[in-house]
Parts: C-alpha cells; sequence; structure tokens
C-alpha cells in the first residue's frame, strides 16, 4: 500500500478566535496521532482517550504531552483542538519533514452526532512560541469530511510539512472546525484571519512499510 503525503511550505499566519465550553467529540472515546521525522524517524502513534486529562509519552528521549479540546464557537460550530507540546526538538534533523496524522492506525475521533468538518489547520511552533508554519484551510484534505470520518488526512495517509527539521518544533496543534452535519457546508464566519499559511500543496508517493 502507498501513504500520501501533503507538503506545506513554511510561512506565518495568525487566527484569531472566540470560544465557550462544549462537547461534541464522545467522552471517554480513544483517538490516535501519527508524529516522526521523516529523516530522524522516531515514528511514534500513541493512542489516548478524549478527556481533560493530559497524556504523556516518550518519544527518543524527547517527553511528548498530548491534550485536547472541546469548544463551541456559536451557531452550531465547535472547535476541536488537539495539542502535541514536547519538552525538545520533535524533528531535530536538519530541513527534515514532519510526518503527521490523526486516526492514521484508524483509531478515529469519536463524535456525539455526525458532523461536517469544514476548516482544518495545522499549526507548528518552538520552544519559545513562535510560530513556525501555520496552514490555511486543509479541510478539502480529508477525504471523508461530509459527515466527516474524524481522521485526518485519511485513516491511511499522514501531512509532511516541510522544512521543519533543525528549527525547534516542540508544539503542534490541530484545530478542526465542525458543524452538525446537515448535508450543508457551513461557512467558517467565527474566524478572522490575519495572514494566509498555505504556500503550497502537493502529494507525493512513499511507501508505507518505511514509516512503520
Amino acid at each position: 500500500m502507498k501513504k500520501f503525503f501533503v507538503s506545506l511550505m513554511l510561512f506565518a499566519s495568525t487566527v484569531v478566535l472566540s470560544s465557550s465550553a462544549s462537547a461534541i467529540v464522545l467522552a471517554g472515546s480513544t483517538y490516535s496521532i501519527y508524529l516522526q521525522g521523516e529523516l530522524s524517524g522516531n515514528a511514534a502513534l500513541p493512542n489516548t482517550v478524549f478527556d481533560d486529562e493530559t497524556a504523556f509519552f516518550d518519544r527518543a528521549g524527547v517527553i511528548v504531552a498530548l491534550s485536547e479540546s472541546d469548544t463551541a464557537l456559536g451557531g452550531g460550530n465547535s472547535r476541536i483542538s488537539l495539542n502535541l507540546s514536547a519538552d525538545g526538538d520533535l524533528f531535530p534533523a536538519f530541513g527534515e519533514g514532519a510526518l503527521l496524522g490523526v486516526g492514521t492506525s484508524g483509531d478515529v475521533l469519536d463524535f456525539d452526532m455526525p458532523v461536517s468538518l469544514y476548516d482544518a489547520r495545522v499549526t507548528v511552533r518552538d520552544l519559545n512560541g513562535a510560530v513556525l508554519v501555520a496552514s490555511d484551510n486543509l479541510a478539502d484534505f480529508a477525504q471523508v469530511n461530509q459527515p466527516w470520518d474524524g481522521s485526518f488526512p485519511t485513516t491511511d495517509t499522514v501531512f509532511r510539512i516541510f522544512p521543519i527539521g533543525g528549527l525547534g518544533a516542540s508544539n503542534i496543534t490541530f484545530d478542526f472546525y465542525v458543524s452538525e452535519f446537515t448535508g450543508e457546508v457551513p461557512e467558517p464566519a467565527n474566524l478572522l484571519l490575519c495572514g494566509i499559511g498555505l504556500l503550497a500543496a502537493a502529494a507525493t508517493r512513499r511507501k508505507r512499510g518505511a514509516q512503520a
């Protein structure tokens, strides 16, 4: 089998949000995140419970904290955020790409109701909190998004963010914007965009076994 990678070029943007408490993800359900350096390796596929507790895992001597939030934005829209925060450089090989995915193993996000994924963004920061990468809307790369199956991009694919190695990347956030599935795609009215972060997106192929 083949695995497809979407390449995101380095750029920065700012997203301003408003939020309040909500719960659209099924409480206590599990999901997985895929994390690997294109050259340094150290593939990790931690499974964690979607709850109020931060999970920790060791990846090649770097401790990574995995947390999530589920937030109402009004108008029937919600934001689901998954955050990876490490105490060191997640991609230490200079110039390497980062391979990332949600639900890659098939353990996807589970919802209380069918939802539409209308906006998806990936942000990478360094140890000081400075933005290294901020993508534009990537929702269309989730092949099953109306209604969304809870994987990103799919259960068999990951994203490649390049170049990111050696820049001190230590924090990765996935932000997913969803609405109750009605058969219509809602407008992302709750987002104020101050920049455009996606310079280029391209698909390449790589043997799945090489990433195991």
